[in-house]
């Protein structure tokens, strides 16, 4: 019999991660009302070029996007608080402009729809 772990990894397997949307961008977009590719792109421009005192300042705004972004799916979208977490968290690499977080979006996207 096979574990958790390892029903969830074969699932995850037979999705087409790179095909789908995460749920989480549009969501994203309907709460920040800009473009998630557009938002992407310029932090990324961003965080590259700041300084480390900077960079701190731009990953504690995230963290309170985040946090913002969590609350309002609870309130508008009637989320329960866990998934709603999660679905704020899977962005935060990608709010900084960081390129693993689509993968980390993707991932949870599947996983909650479940």
């Amino acid at each position: 019999m096979q574990s958790k772990n390892e029903e969830l990894t074969a699932e995850l397997a037979t999705h087409d991660t790179w095909k789908r949307e995460p749920k989480s961008f549009g969501l994203y977009e309907e709460y920040s009302r800009r473009n998630i590719t557009e938002t992407i792109r310029t932090r990324r421009a961003n965080y590259e070029m700041a300084s480390t005192e900077t960079k701190r300042k731009l990953v504690a705004e995230v963290a309170g996007e985040v946090a913002g972004f969590s609350i309002w799916l609870e309130e508008t979208k009637n989320l329960e608080s866990i998934s709603a977490h999660y679905h704020a968290v899977s962005l935060k690499s990608l709010l900084l402009g960081l390129p693993i977080g689509v993968k980390v979006a993707q991932l949870f996207s599947i996983i909650l729809d479940k």
